[in-house]
């Protein structure tokens, strides 16, 4: 039988009272938050793109590398 420790104990209760005593925020999302979100995605994506475009031939080259089968190492 698997037994508990203490901490384990702990923080399963610590859990559940955050859990079980929230109460309602009373609170909105307001517009301007929604666009800020799409903003930040948008970024990221423009972000990895221009990554990937800057790095395409190191990219290219650990495919080829990795894929190639020709099955010679280095024995450097």
């Amino acid at each position: 039988m698997h037994r508990t420790r203490s901490s384990d104990r702990l923080v399963f209760a610590t859990l559940l009272v955050l859990v079980l005593a929230t109460t309602p925020a009373h609170a909105y999302i307001d517009p301007g938050s929604g666009s800020l979100f799409l903003q930040g995605m948008i970024a990221g994506v423009l972000a990895l793109a221009f990554a990937i475009k800057n790095y395409w031939r190191n990219i290219r080259a650990w495919v080829a590398a990795k894929f190639s089968g020709s099955g010679e190492r280095n024995a450097g």
